[in-house]
């Protein structure tokens, strides 16, 4: 058994054998990070001419002399590999320590803990892998405590993820919640448009995402973050724009105030002609009581069209097409015109995608893995429920150590 060093490409090449593959373990996630100037090694193991496992190592400094390495989302094995799962473990290990100098590995597989319903409830009779837990510690790895809550200093362990392998559009959008279909159909009576924004358009994406920071106080990336995203994956990173067509908004409203106009005169003359007619009074009654909601609705796209002009901004995202799934990666929206429901137009429209090209997953990505409405993150996880998406618990993150004395010594001095 021995090691290669690949290039991006031929590592990139090796990994589309792996459908199941996370776009943290690619190459165009290992050129980001090299970029940001983190050493990156692409190892392919392999037993003569068969390939046994794949894993980049992310590698950073630690006590001046020595490194760390990151694997992210753990090591993908072939099912030759699996077979020999703890040799190819233990090649990757030695070649970081020797040729690295790491004191330690630090991995967080992409592998369930417990599988869990929409609600976060435990599955009864599902998948629990806690047989991996227990096999990676017998092999010497170190499993850190699992956590609940927002973490930027690691991947995110809960996620929420909707499954549309075996859907079609009317089975996803029936399984939605009553709240979330009728929000959608709104974005679909207000027209609201959908578009891929262009690299040199992705500032519209960070005003989007500098908006939310402002209501919900969090920290913010700044422009270069996405544009580097785009870089770096090419068509794999994908940005979208949710908005208003003001004047289209106003046509809409002008033609339906026409169209109840003329239902009122109708029922007007046939109450001319029989005043007890009770189909002409309760016409009367419902054209009017919509005239003036309508009205309202015109004079509040008069004053849209006085505070932006043509069209105004409601959500931005961005996404990631890799491997099996579409990652829903990061958001921002204008809280002010949560009315129009930019959010739910701008998911419908890339779940649609997603199905349609053929992906098995639709990541909504982090939650807090908290499930209850007066606790931490419980708005994000319900408007993800919303989708019908599942909730998923990974089974958390380790660490290897290279060298134990030197790895209890940095330990002591980092606490």
């Amino acid at each position: 058994m021995y090691i290669q060093d690949a290039s991006a490409a031929q590592f990139e090449k090796s990994l589309s054998a792996f459908k199941q593959r996370d776009f943290l373990q690619s190459s165009f996630e290992g050129e980001k990070m090299k970029n940001n100037g983190w050493a990156v090694r692409y190892l392919l193991v392999y037993e003569k001419e068969t390939l046994y496992a794949c894993a980049v190592a992310v590698i950073g400094r630690v006590m001046k002399l020595y490194t760390y390495a990151y694997i992210p989302r753990g090591i993908l094995f072939t099912e030759e590999g699996l077979q020999h799962k703890e040799e190819a473990v233990s090649q990757i290990h030695q070649t970081l320590k020797t040729e690295n100098k790491c004191i330690y590995v630090i991995t967080d597989p992409k592998i369930i803990l417990q599988e869990r319903d929409k609600n976060g409830d435990i599955v009864e009779g599902g998948i629990n892998n806690q047989a991996v837990v227990d096999e990676m510690t017998a092999m010497g790895y170190q499993h850190l405590p699992l956590t609940k809550g927002y973490d930027d200093s690691h991947q995110a362990r809960w996620q929420s993820v909707l499954t549309l392998k075996g859907q079609d559009r009317d089975s996803l959008f029936h399984a939605f919640s009553k709240r979330t279909r009728q929000n959608i159909k709104n974005t679909l009576k207000y027209h609201i448009k959908v578009r891929k924004l262009e690299r040199n358009e992705l500032h519209l994406l960070a005003e989007m995402v500098e908006l939310s920071a402002q209501k919900q106080h969090f920290d913010t990336l700044p422009l270069s973050y996405y544009e580097q995203q785009y870089d770096c994956f090419g068509d794999h990173a994908q940005a979208y724009y949710t908005y208003l067509d003001i004047d289209n908004y106003a046509q809409q409203i002008q033609s339906q105030l026409e169209e109840k106009e003329k239902t009122i005169q109708e029922a007007k003359e046939a109450l001319a002609q029989n005043p007890h007619s009770k189909n002409a009074n309760s016409r009367l009654k419902v054209a009017s009581s919509h005239i003036t909601a309508l009205e309202k609705r015109r004079q509040d796209a008069q004053d849209l069209h006085e505070t932006y002009g043509h069209e105004v901004g409601l959500a931005a995202a961005m996404f990631i097409f890799y491997g099996d799934e579409v990652v829903y990666l990061m958001s921002g929206a204008n809280e002010d015109l949560r009315r129009f429901h930019g959010p739910y137009a701008l998911q419908w429209y890339i779940i649609q995608k997603a199905l349609e090209e053929g992906y098995d997953y639709y990541n909504f990505y982090g939650i807090s893995g908290y499930f209850e409405p007066d606790q931490e993150g419980y708005g994000v996880f319900d408007f993800k429920r919303g989708f019908n998406a599942h909730v998923v618990e990974l089974i958390g993150v380790f660490e290897y150590p290279l060298r134990p004395k030197l790895y209890s010594l940095y330990k002591k001095k980092a606490s």
